[in-house]
């Protein structure tokens, strides 16, 4: 994993802005002009009604495609299912039922989330970074799955009265721009935009407070400890008062007032207090996180020289967790011996949990873990060739099963060591149940290639554009499969009938944009 350490100061969504409005030449009319009521709704109201779930989904659909086109997604499928199988335990709440959830993280150093419409999520590094808890995590994704549930982000769509389902994409877009990062403001204020901005952010207020309520309710249910709610929003406040210049992101977007407080420690004090322990997923990808987080030559060395100083003076207080990071950052600098030396470290302390105990398990050097055996395989690439990490990336992914992480590790050891057939053969296999993962199919791609079925390598690839909103891309891809000499009659049917749904797709986008429609 890598971090452009230009993101810590820019949001990826931030930066989307000139794309959604200024490519596409959206810029409505300020909304002051319109006269609509910025008012939110109350609580049980049908304000959302206008504004359909299925519209919401496409419109989500819509911001997400911008965002992966642009690679503004954090790529590594290792944090990336842990985020959303931890969140998992928070949308299986009966608060939360009846909703579809896709969470991501983004690569920024800022503390911030934020929701999307149709429920997706984004988490910046920063705020996973900045957690003192687990439950502390659990609150902010659950005041998000507020923001979802209590269908916020609809009513202020409806309110705004757009005619066009893209035109509210790009209008979202450019609020998140100026809600992740205030300089992104500047832009859209030049755009025409400011009032809009304005407008958009002033609707919180009202709906935090309901987000609150039901996040908490989340948390009870899915068996955190209440009290990370409260102790995160409190500390976010004391840091607001003595930074009030650098106020943290997320207090920026999400404005926190005494009343909020008073009611959150007011809901707590009926609670009765249950104590959770962080789970040792956390542990680890948090680890990683805080490694990773300046992914610079300098960044990495102070955070290194760092972590490596407490341990000496015996001041940190997860020492797995701490030799975990110092394996990551000395592997991200290439430096064998010292990650080697760090895992076995991570390995001794594994070696005191029993298996099944926080998803360890008995491995082929002892206790082991799916983040652990990850790095296991990259060390052996290093230093022992592409056979040796392809032996150790088999072991794994038998060992477990269920991670993406390591199913993409042992394809991509694969074809380091040359056995694109048996990479074929164990893509295809998982590709029936992953349709929608671009990476499955950015692999496949390499895989055909490899094999010289250009045809095939054409249609994975165009699979993978059409996941990010790349339609010109896919059907040019998809023509060129159609013209080439090596698909049969079945497969060159079934790239006909996949060209048509894209340019109707395409088409319809165009048409919703006022664009040309070719």
């Amino acid at each position: 994993m890598t971090y452009d350490s230009n993101m810590k100061r820019k949001s990826v969504i931030a930066g989307m802005l000139a794309l959604a409005l200024v490519a596409q030449g959206l810029a409505p009319a300020p909304l002051a002009a319109q006269g609509v009521n910025l008012n939110l709704p109350r609580l049980g109201d049908a304000g959302g009604d206008d504004f359909s779930p299925a519209m919401e989904r496409r419109v989500g659909d819509s911001i997400m495609r911008e965002i992966r086109r642009e690679r503004g997604l954090l790529d590594d499928p290792e944090l990336n299912q842990y985020l959303n199988q931890f969140a998992a335990r928070l949308t299986s709440t009966s608060a939360a039922t009846g909703y579809s959830f896709e969470f991501f993280f983004v690569p920024d150093s800022s503390m911030n989330a934020f929701a999307l419409p149709g429920g997706y999520i984004g988490v910046h590094t920063g705020l996973m970074a900045s957690a003192q808890s687990e439950s502390e995590l659990a609150s902010v994704l659950a005041h998000e799955i507020g923001h979802v549930t209590q269908r916020h982000i609809a009513r202020m769509l409806t309110a705004q009265r757009q005619s066009s389902a893209w035109q509210i994409a790009s209008l979202v877009l450019a609020a998140l721009a100026a809600r992740s990062n205030p300089q992104a403001a500047i832009g859209a204020i030049s755009l025409g935009m400011g009032a809009q901005q304005d407008a958009l952010l002033g609707f919180s207020r009202d709906a935090e407070r309901e987000a609150d309520r039901v996040g908490m309710q989340i948390l009870r249910d899915a068996g955190f400890d209440v009290t990370g709610m409260v102790a995160f929003f409190v500390r976010l406040q004391q840091a607001g008062r003595l930074y009030e210049s650098q106020a943290p992101a997320y207090m920026r977007t999400h404005p926190l007032t005494t009343e909020r407080i008073a009611d959150m420690q007011n809901r707590v004090r009926e609670e009765r207090y249950r104590q959770h322990a962080d789970s040792l997923e956390f542990r680890l990808a948090q680890a990683k996180v805080r490694a990773l987080l300046d992914g610079s030559v300098d960044g990495l060395r102070t955070a290194r020289q760092q972590i490596e100083r407490r341990l000496r003076e015996g001041s940190v207080g997860d020492e797995l967790a701490a030799w975990y990071s110092v394996a990551v950052i000395a592997l991200t600098q290439r430096d064998a011996a010292g990650s080697q030396r760090a895992l076995n470290e991570v390995n001794k302390r594994l070696a005191q949990m029993k298996p099944g105990a926080g998803s360890v398990s008995s491995g082929a050097t002892g206790v082991t873990h799916p983040f652990v055996d990850r790095l296991v395989i990259d060390l052996r690439l290093l230093t022992s060739g592409p056979t040796a990490a392809r032996v150790a990336a088999e072991s794994a992914a038998q060992r477990w099963p269920n991670s993406a992480a390591l199913a993409y590790r042992y394809a991509e050891a694969l074809l380091e060591d040359k056995q694109p057939e048996l990479a074929r053969q164990f893509l295809e296999s998982r590709q029936q149940t992953s349709r929608s993962e671009m990476r499955i199919w950015e692999l496949l791609a390499n895989t055909y290639s490899a094999l010289g079925k250009n045809g095939a390598a054409h249609q994975a690839t165009a699979e993978a554009l059409a996941l990010q909103g790349g339609w010109l891309g896919a059907i040019e891809q998809l023509q060129l499969a159609r013209r080439a000499t090596d698909l049969d009659f079945f497969s060159a049917s079934q790239v006909d009938a996949r060209l048509r749904d894209l340019q109707a797709v395409y088409q319809r986008e165009q048409s919703e944009k006022g664009g040309p429609g070719r």
